[in-house]
């Protein structure tokens, strides 16, 4: 009789055992499933750019949004924020920038944002594409940008109807200080680039701005001086922001960051 219970209890126990590691092997894949496969090509991108990408990925894996969040999405000046928590004085926001992305990058890595349902979502993207070489794709314009951050936008949208999406304009450039402080020569405003990136960049704010789905935030004219270039006091080289830059962006942003936090 002890032995007949004994195997009993054994299969159970083995039948349990069973149970617990397939969900566990479930729970990896779906977690697995939610960010890119390694070897996901996305065009446009050099080596250096994959490399961080797939290793911002992974930080992503170990760190995930959770519930009840405001993403903030995009490349360099997102992911520069660092800890917007601290800027905010906030607990709900989660950083979702990755240095030298695009839009089609950003498209790609839209299953981790849509599982987690934020409340929010800060969307800024786009410059990165006027900085290659279009000539070789004529396509990269500021149709296409504009397009690919609706997108983004609608996919978030349709994937989690309940999160608000905000989508900042694209800051210019000044090409000057990035000259300077970089010391190359890369024109990114003159006959290098033509039309130039500033060009572009105006260009798609309009289309982006025209849009009637989806709430923009107008910070190109918070940053752009007089001669529509990146304020030179508000950037560390010319492209990416300074301390005192992302103080401005607090400064003019915390109250519509503050009622996000409200709507928890």
């Amino acid at each position: 009789m002890v032995e007949q219970w004994t195997l009993v209890f054994d299969m159970h126990f083995k039948n349990l055992l069973l149970t617990v590691l397939a969900f566990i092997l479930l729970s990896c894949s779906d977690s697995n499933s939610k960010y890119p496969s390694p070897d996901m090509s996305i065009e446009g991108q050099l080596d250096w750019q994959k490399k961080f990408y797939f290793e911002r990925i992974a930080e992503f894996k170990e760190n995930p949004i959770g519930e009840n969040k405001i993403v903030f999405l995009g490349n360099s000046i997102i992911q520069g924020g660092g800890d917007w928590n601290k800027k905010y004085n906030s607990k709900g926001i989660v950083n979702r920038g990755i240095s030298g992305d695009f839009t089609n990058g950003i498209l790609n890595r839209l299953d981790e944002i849509i599982f987690y349902h934020p409340i929010s979502v800060f969307l800024m993207i786009g410059i990165n594409e006027f900085f290659a070489d279009n000539s070789n794709n004529p396509s990269i314009n500021p149709e296409y940008v504009a397009q690919n951050i609706l997108k983004i936008a609608g996919t978030i949208k349709k994937g989690s109807p309940k999160t608000e999406i905000l989508i900042s304009t694209i800051l210019p450039i000044n090409n000057e200080q990035y000259i300077n402080v970089k010391n190359v020569d890369y024109n990114f405003l003159q006959e290098n680039y033509s039309p130039s990136v500033n060009d572009q960049v105006e260009k798609t704010n309009m289309i982006l701005k025209s849009n009637k789905k989806y709430a923009v935030v107008d910070l190109y004219k918070v940053f752009a001086d007089e001669n529509y270039n990146l304020k030179s006091s508000l950037s560390s080289d010319g492209v990416h922001l300074n301390n005192t830059g992302y103080d401005l962006w607090v400064q003019k942003t915390i109250s519509l960051i503050n009622t996000l936090k409200g709507n928890k």
